[in-house]
């Protein structure tokens, strides 16, 4: 028993880790086995730490760690069969554990170790620890004898003994510190490469749109100049048909996901100004099958596969007319369009469509779609399948 009476009421016999001599304890108190057992009893949260100190701002690191600190004193003060002596060197030793973590959560790791200055990390580190044994020491084995009369080691404690004793308690706060800043860092850079993923994906989607528009607008336009040059009656409607093309690319496309009505309706107005072009019948037909209600889809998506229809099909054969067909199931769409092959190969410009809407493909519906294209020498086939939702 200490020299001053104090002892914590507990039998310690059977928790005293350590060595003994003669049933005595080597170079630690009675008071001390009661403290590390109370500690354990009390403070179960103190190394769960780390679940309150991942977040992504240092003060709040800080704010963490000091109402830690703050919790250890009320769980003290609430206590009755803690002592006055063992509350104060449970809140010196929780202060100098928190102090070490921080010093190498805040300057030690984002300095050196997470530059590779490793031996420098790892002398610092060393340094660290060396220093907060060396303010324990003082504090519990001199300030707190001349103060308060008591001391938390035997006075027959040697500096080795003392050394070994505390260097893994805070050994393991400092190391943890930096697991928990390896943690951060990780989490910010997952998070920075999904910004820049997004960002890129944002990116091309609009340089892809931005590719539809000018291609769609040259084939439609050289189609009413045709009309208005022949001086024919259809050139009025292929107008007003054209400004409810152009009301939807420039109004409805700009959203991530549209009607599908909206989009059908787009493809509709297309084909009728296709018809419109040539004073020769056109033979093609837009079939659509299944509820198109309450369905969405990304903007501009199917126009690819019916403009290459158009472009490199046969339109004058009414046995033979190109077919694009639209079936809906529930939270499924499957777009098949067939036309036989102009020998004649008549437009040749463009060439962006299939390939622009592969790439969209990829970015709106990785995983969702399937895309068949065969080509039999006398006719093409495309067969789009795509999950809607």
């Amino acid at each position: 028993m200490p020299a001053n009476g104090r002892a914590c009421g507990f039998n310690y016999t059977n928790h005293l880790p350590g060595p003994t001599n003669q049933g005595r304890p080597v170079g630690r108190t009675e008071r001390v086995v009661c403290r590390r057992k109370a500690r354990a009893r009390q403070l179960p949260g103190n190394f769960g730490i780390n679940h309150r100190i991942m977040t992504d701002q240092h003060r709040k690191i800080l704010f963490s760690l000091l109402l830690l600190f703050g919790v250890t004193v009320m769980n003290l003060y609430l206590d009755i069969d803690i002592d006055l002596d063992l509350g104060i060197f449970m809140v010196s030793f929780t202060a100098l554990k928190l102090a070490s973590f921080y010093i190498n959560y805040k300057w030690l790791h984002p300095r050196l170790l997470a530059k590779k200055r490793y031996a420098a990390w790892l002398l610092s580190v060393a340094l660290l620890v060396i220093i907060v044994i060396a303010l324990r020491y003082l504090v519990e084995e001199v300030l707190f004898l001349r103060l308060f009369g008591f001391r938390n080691y035997f006075q027959e404690l040697t500096w080795t003994f003392y050394f070994k004793d505390n260097y893994l308690r805070f050994g393991v706060w400092v190391i943890l510190a930096s697991v928990v800043r390896f943690i951060e860092n990780w989490y910010h850079l997952q998070r920075q490469q999904r910004e820049l993923e997004k960002q890129h994906f944002t990116a091309e989607i609009s340089f892809l749109k931005s590719q539809i528009n000018p291609h769609f607008l040259f084939n439609t336009l050289n189609s009413i100049y045709s009309l208005s040059y022949q001086q024919s009656e259809k050139a009025p409607a292929a107008i007003l048909k054209l400004s409810e093309i152009m009301r939807y690319m420039l109004y409805d496309t700009e959203d991530k996901l549209v009607p599908l009505e909206k989009e059908l309706q787009y493809l509709d107005n297309f084909v009728a100004l296709q018809k419109m072009r040539f004073k020769e019948t056109i033979y093609a037909d837009l079939l659509v099958e299944g509820n198109t209600q309450h369905q969405q889809i990304a903007p501009l998506l199917l126009i690819a596969f019916v403009e290459n229809a158009f472009k490199h099909g046969e339109l004058h054969d009414a046995a033979d007319p190109v077919l694009i067909q639209v079936t809906l199931e529930p939270e499924q769409l499957q777009l098949y369009v067939q036309n036989r092959i102009n020998a004649q190969g008549k437009d040749q410009t463009g060439g962006i469509g299939i390939t622009n809407i592969k790439r969209r493909l990829e970015l709106l519906y990785p995983g969702r779609h399937t895309l068949t294209v065969n080509n039999n020498g006398t006719h093409y086939i495309c067969e789009l399948k795509l999950k809607l939702a």
